[in-house]
């Protein structure tokens, strides 16, 4: 037995960038083989390493050998980032930080799955643990490999922590529930020259703003009819104040909810960008770097979430669709899917060097997966009670 409120504690002083996970790999895995060894449950469960990869996949296989499996994913990944929260089980690794909550997401999967070893119910589960969320589209590469397509699945679920949302509160959709995210660069690339004499240069920095300054009325036309986030966050040119900027770099991000629409402006970027470097005789490169599908909730799990959410006592809020990107869109673009806001009591903003989920949410998500894993609910209420008290003792 262990506290997932400790072993979450133990999660956020390591955190580790995209497919660097091995840290977390190791105490994640160190906890599964206490738990997986025990005679006569460890006939139950397998633990499977993804190949090259951080990535746990742990099958629980106690229903019929024909039945489906359902999966829960949790993301493994944190942010480079330095935490300012001040709490004492900050992060040990500097410039590094689990600023978007998954250390939470983790201990709420180890949770279930002890819950799981404990009550043993009579079905067959998934849990995987994924690397490289952020930006970096882990859930692709874990596809990729086939290892989860070894397995009928019925349905997919994952949690994702929220600010602003008290401990107890759960949000969710049905249909479109997180966007598509698509990442860019464009690189112009001219010739340096003095500033006395720019008929010997050609002016990358120029031309970097004439594709902004061209494409945004293009952009906004698009918004008339579709909804669109369109973000150019870095800009960097040139060398020293007297010479002309021979490279100039944009990288941006655009936020759409279909794929025709990225499409769209994948195609603006392109060309607005070719005709901003004939205009000077630069050149340029066009670069799409990470892109995920949307997640689509399934709308027969969400009316499952919000009847659990009242049965257990906690608040089911209908949500709205928003222009964050998650790569568990992979997953419901396979398979029925749900995600959904969890209340993490912090009024910080996602990604913020001071956002900390308080731990008493983890309890809530341990309480909504079992529902959605066996369709128990009381027992679940019954059960954390008396787990909590065990791991006091």
């Amino acid at each position: 037995m262990f506290d997932p409120i400790f072993l979450r504690h133990e999660l956020h002083r390591i955190p580790e960038i995209a497919y660097q996970e091995h840290q977390t790999k190791a105490l994640i895995m160190k906890y599964l083989q206490e738990l997986t060894s025990t005679r006569g449950v460890k006939e139950l469960f397998e633990i499977i390493e993804f190949p090259e990869s951080t990535g746990i996949l742990v099958v629980y296989a106690a229903g019929a050998e024909d039945a489906d499996y359902q999966l829960f994913r949790a993301d493994m990944d944190a942010l480079p980032s330095d935490e300012q929260t001040g709490c004492d089980f900050a992060s040990g690794h500097e410039g590094m930080m689990h600023a978007c909550g998954h250390d939470v997401h983790m201990a709420v999967l180890m949770g279930l799955i002890q819950r799981v070893w404990i009550m043993r119910p009579k079905c067959n589960l998934l849990f995987l643990f994924q690397p490289a969320e952020e930006g970096e589209g882990g859930a692709e590469s874990i596809l990729a490999t086939g290892i989860l397509q070894r397995h009928a699945i019925s349905a997919a679920f994952a949690l994702h922590v929220g600010s602003d949302m008290p401990v107890g509160t759960v949000s969710s959709k049905a249909g479109i529930f997180f966007g598509i995210p698509q990442e860019f660069d464009v690189k112009f690339i001219g010739k340096a020259a003095h500033v006395a004499f720019p008929e010997k240069g050609i002016n990358a920095l120029s031309s970097a703003l004439d594709f902004f300054t061209s494409i945004r009325p293009a952009i906004e036309e698009l918004k008339k009819t579709e909804r669109v986030i369109f973000h150019v966050g870095k800009m960097t040119a040139g060398k020293i104040r007297n010479i002309i900027a021979d490279e100039c770099l944009l990288q941006g991000t655009h936020r759409t909810l279909n794929v025709q629409t990225k499409e769209k402006i994948n195609e603006l970027i392109r060309t607005h960008a070719a005709l901003a470097a004939d205009q000077s005789q630069a050149q340029v490169e066009t670069k799409f770097l990470g892109s995920y599908d949307p997640v689509v909730n399934a709308a027969v799990l969400v009316e499952r979430l919000a009847c659990y959410c009242k049965e257990l006592g906690y608040e089911f809020i209908e949500a709205e669709t928003v222009m964050t990107g998650e790569d568990f869109g992979f997953f419901t673009s396979i398979y029925p899917g749900l995600l959904f806001w969890l209340g993490s009591g912090s009024d910080q903003a996602l990604h913020s060097q001071y956002f900390l989920p308080k731990d008493e949410c983890i309890n809530v998500g341990i309480d909504l997966m079992w529902a959605l894993a066996t369709g128990l609910t009381m027992q679940s209420v019954e059960f954390a009670a008396n787990t909590a008290e065990a791991c006091v003792r």
